[in-house]
């Protein structure tokens, strides 16, 4: 069965509402009014939907920058953990391999920075610790970030 982008659905369902629906229903004004309330509402979710899926892509891509400036930092600083190589290699195998719903790929992006961040803890100190910790705080600015942006705040707000 082929993939039905949901707020591709919810749209249609909501044009055909608005188009098709809401002109049959004739005098009745209650009936009239509860119709365009519920184009309205699928609207309304179609773009909610919508902009779930593009804040999720969003993230992911904020998450595997994330990795490769970690990789950067780690080589550039000459930070050697294979620990924290290892961290990082599993959370870009689980990237590489999430599909699904947009709840379990976000749930997998989150699980994946705090396994990275957990390794840091665990095996760098001090200095080291707090510079690899860095480019992951860009993924996490980005999450919230993206979350606010749902909301209808902006981040700056």
């Amino acid at each position: 069965m082929p993939y039905l982008d949901p707020e591709r659905i919810l749209d249609r369902f909501a044009t055909f509402t608005r188009e098709e629906v809401r002109p049959a229903v004739g005098d009745d004004e209650f009936v009239h009014a509860q119709v365009g309330s519920m184009a309205s509402t699928l609207q309304f979710l179609a773009g909610e939907v919508a902009g779930r899926e593009t804040a999720v892509r969003t993230q992911r891509r904020a998450l595997c920058e994330s990795l490769d400036e970690l990789e950067s930092v780690l080589e550039r600083d000459d930070v050697d953990s294979p620990t924290v190589q290892s961290a990082i290699d599993d959370a870009r195998g689980e990237l590489d391999t999430v599909d699904g719903p947009t709840r379990d790929v976000e749930e997998t992006l989150v699980t994946a920075a705090d396994d990275v961040l957990a390794t840091i803890d665990a095996e760098l100190d001090g200095d080291a610790a707090a510079i690899a910790r860095r480019p992951l705080y860009e993924f996490l600015r980005t999450r919230v970030d993206e979350q606010l942006r749902l909301l209808g705040r902006e981040g700056d707000e």
